[in-house]
């Protein structure tokens, strides 16, 4: 799938390539590599006819929730085929890795300066629709408090970091990672929070925003 995508011989592209996967999801998986100029960097390759599987699944939700609205009169208020068409829109941005990428560069824009965030570098000569090649960086994982303790780590400062990056993508950008489960949340030295997989992220608009402060406040 890599060399398909890139057009080139893993050999030309990449000194080093990790068969190993060092991580899998339902779309991907992720491989180490090293470029040809010695950057160390992670390969997130898509999973083969993922999208065909993807399509027929989406087929058969989409029928579903046809039939329970015509036939079930206390779901027709929720609109489930609205739900699933709306799944269907994510999902189609998700199986899109560029658009990954360009979620990565929006994101590192709107932190520009920001010592307490990273952000991993894109590698757009390396990425296609179903490669995404990324800067690969040491990391802790935010909910290992005993590594966290042990690399010096101060679990009270990041978690007040975390709480206002949160805000901050919320209410001062307006553009959001929307999957920041704990696999997906680490730390870098000096209580450093890095986001990983910016597959699927949210927007609002100021309007929607000051409407969210009022509610909150």
């Amino acid at each position: 799938i890599v060399e398909q995508e890139l057009g080139r011989p893993l050999g030309e592209v990449f000194e080093r390539f990790d068969e190993q996967s060092i991580a899998a999801a339902s779309i991907g998986q992720v491989h180490r590599a090293r470029l040809r100029d010695g950057e160390e960097v992670v390969v997130k390759v898509q999973r083969p006819e993922i999208e065909a599987l993807v399509e027929v699944d989406l087929e058969i939700l989409l029928h579903l929730a046809l039939l329970a609205e015509r036939h079930l009169e206390d779901l027709r208020l929720y609109r489930p085929s609205r739900i699933v068409a709306e799944f269907t829109r994510v999902l189609e941005r998700e199986l899109d890795f560029t658009t990954e990428a360009s979620h990565l560069e929006r994101f590192a824009s709107d932190f520009l300066g920001d010592d307490t965030v990273y952000v991993p570098k894109v590698y757009r000569t390396c990425t296609s629709r179903h490669v995404l090649t990324m800067e690969y960086v040491e990391v802790t994982p935010a909910t290992d408090l005993e590594a966290l303790a042990s690399a010096g780590l101060d679990a009270q400062v990041i978690a007040r970091r975390g709480a206002e990056l949160t805000l901050k993508q919320i209410f001062v950008h307006g553009f959001f990672h929307a999957d920041p489960h704990p696999g997906n949340v680490f730390v870098l030295p000096g209580n450093v929070i890095c986001l990983l997989d910016f597959g699927l992220m949210g927007r609002l608009d100021r309007q929607g925003r000051e409407s969210f402060a009022d509610l909150i406040y």
